[in-house]
């Protein structure tokens, strides 16, 4: 394992975005940023969206363990991206509240999950095969964005998320519950 490619919220943090009060409020029904990218108003849905993003990020709470977990891959030289659907602002206050470092960081400015397009990019730049990469998440697009890269992936389970797996038809990797019981099964 040479490159790690992590989600973010729901992943490394709980960041409890009040998903159906953002839907009433920029008028939705499905999924908010395609909805939102679609729309001649995008500019301001997207700033109404980054608003809730950043009080969430601020009320944030870190994974535990995940410290634990990001400095192992660190000792080990293993590159460590983050690629999220949320904006540059508010992921820039949840590295800084949680002192979070990684060598790359991939927001939805650029490109959006499920494009392979960044991680492609970076595994290339490194000279990467498919085979030294992963990709750690929690969600659907995660495990898209995964495939799309031809990369294994990872998924964080949690009460919120288990669903997930019927009803997308999720086939993850590798399931884990939190950073500690990952952490053991690699230094095994």
């Amino acid at each position: 394992m040479e490159l790690v490619v992590f989600d973010m919220d729901g992943t490394i943090i709980e960041f409890n975005l009040p998903i159906e009060e953002i839907k009433r409020k920029i008028g939705v029904q499905r999924r908010i940023l395609e909805e939102i990218l679609k729309s001649e108003r995008r500019e301001e849905l997207l700033k109404t969206l980054e608003s809730y993003e950043i009080e969430a990020a601020k009320n944030s709470k870190l994974y535990p363990h995940f410290k634990d977990f990001l400095s192992f891959l660190e000792e080990n030289y293993v590159v460590t991206a983050l690629y999220t659907r949320n904006s540059r602002k508010s992921v820039e206050i949840v590295l800084e509240k949680h002192d979070l470092s990684f060598d790359y960081v991939f927001t939805r400015e650029k490109d959006i999950k499920p494009s392979p397009k960044p991680i492609v990019k970076l595994m290339e730049k490194k000279g990467l095969k498919r085979e030294d990469a992963v990709m750690i998440g929690d969600f659907y697009f995660d495990y898209l964005t995964a495939k799309n890269c031809g990369i294994p992936f990872w998924m964080v389970l949690n009460s919120r998320n288990e669903i997930f797996l019927k009803e997308y038809e999720i086939k993850p990797d590798l399931i884990f519950r939190n950073y500690r019981e990952l952490l053991s099964s690699l230094k095994l």
